[in-house]
């Protein structure tokens, strides 16, 4: 069984970035999907439904598409209350913004080895369990 890792909203987004940058990072990004057993929080695909249909300005159905897509390689997690007060606990202890603490504490409520995101301190061990990894550092 290859090891847990968590993807980050921008791990999820580069493979749908048409841009020549996201589209030599989301071929990167693909790579997650065979190495890893990943998994992500439905605050990560809340966040990626508005990058792509504000910023991106992608229509709905290609959203839901993608996000299908997704959900066929990577299991998705609810947040919960327990979720929320893991994050705050989180928040104290590296002093991380509250929402970057949320998709933590989902990582860890997932049972993760590995978090991957570019935007986090690459190397950095959370709670002695999860290891931030920066694919790009």
């Amino acid at each position: 069984m290859s090891a847990k890792a968590f993807l980050d909203t921008n791990i999820l987004l580069y493979p749908f970035d048409s841009s020549n940058d996201g589209s030599a990072k989301g071929e990167v990004c693909l790579s997650f999907y065979g190495r890893y057993n990943c998994c992500t929080s439905i605050q990560a695909l809340h966040e990626f439904c508005f990058v792509c249909t504000n910023k991106w300005k992608q229509d709905e159905a290609v959203v839901a598409q993608a996000v299908e897509e997704i959900r066929n390689v990577c299991h998705v997690g609810m947040v919960t209350l327990s979720t929320l007060y893991s994050a705050l606990h989180i928040r104290n202890r590296y002093r991380y913004r509250y929402f970057d603490c949320l998709m933590l504490a989902s990582a860890l409520e997932f049972g993760c080895e590995y978090f991957i995101s570019e935007d986090l301190a690459h190397g950095q061990v959370i709670d002695g369990r999860l290891t931030i990894t920066n694919p790009f550092a």
